[in-house]
């Protein structure tokens, strides 16, 4: 295991048990812990930006029909069985961390959406897929952790089938300084490889994949942070979330990542990429 993979799966790793955290914390949202379901869970199982209203977003910008999709950095498959239940998607979610990966086979039992959902632990610089095998590519929130970029567009580039679509949601470099740490994606620089948008859309040009849509998202996410945050000083209870489940160093995380969103330390991304036929 190379030294990047290694902190990597330390930093997801430093929460064991994250299923059963989750069905702990289910009666915050009137679950059942012994009777879970996708309803109850899926307040808790999408730890990226914008978390479900995110995905949701995503989907309806890329028009996502049912049918086969690959999810890159599927995490515990929050996303994967989102993407199943509301849109009826088959979806095979890879990760380079084993817990996450088991996490997401167990939470997909729980909710009954075992046979829409499948995951696989690998990693996304080698996809164990042939090349032109999958009609769409779902990245959100994956490629921040990947120190070879041009190699894993290039990966995505050879798994799409002809005429297939990259779906993607991303933190980049901003225009600032280095961002403070700890962020969600990483506890220290040692896990955190972004780049400027620039540099990102230049690589995914490179794979050989066409522009469908660009843009740049992150005063929209900020917006949304920040009344949240208003929201918690003025007494209002925060909606049950991820952070009843990853605890108090995910509010620090998550406290850095608006503030470097704020000082144009970090960018948040929205596209859609065709394979030309």
């Amino acid at each position: 295991m190379d030294n990047a993979s290694a902190v990597i799966r330390q930093h997801y790793t430093r929460h064991p048990e994250i299923a059963e955290r989750i069905r702990h914390v289910l009666p915050e949202v009137g679950g059942n812990s012994m009777r879970p379901t996708y309803e109850a869970v899926s307040h808790f199982d999408q730890f990226h930006l914008g978390a479900g209203d995110a995905t949701r977003e995503m989907a309806r910008v890329a028009e996502l029909q049912p049918g086969p999709l690959l999810d890159l950095g599927c995490g515990i498959g929050g996303p994967a069985r989102m993407l199943a239940h509301d849109f009826g998607c088959e979806v095979t979610g890879v990760d380079l961390t084993e817990s996450y990966c088991q996490a997401a086979l167990t939470l997909s039992a729980w909710t009954g959406l075992a046979g829409e959902t499948r995951f696989v632990c690998a990693s996304a610089l080698d996809l164990p897929f042939p090349d032109a095998s999958w009609p769409v590519v779902w990245s959100q929130h994956t490629a921040m952790n990947i120190p070879d970029k041009t190699r894993f567009y290039q990966e995505i580039a050879r798994v799409l089938m002809p005429g297939g679509r990259l779906v993607m949601h991303d933190i980049v470099a901003g225009t600032m300084r280095e961002p403070y740490f700890p962020v969600p994606w990483s506890a220290t620089p040692a896990g955190s490889f972004l780049l400027p948008a620039r540099q990102v859309h230049e690589r995914i040009v490179r794979s050989g994949l066409v522009e469908e849509l660009w843009r740049d998202v992150t005063t929209a996410a900020l917006a949304r942070m920040q009344q949240s945050k208003a929201e918690r000083a003025a007494g209002m209870p925060e909606p049950p979330g991820p952070h009843l489940v990853l605890g108090e160093d995910f509010k620090e995380m998550r406290r850095n990542l608006g503030r470097n969103m704020a000082e144009g330390r970090v960018s948040v991304v929205q596209a859609v990429w065709r394979k030309p036929e």
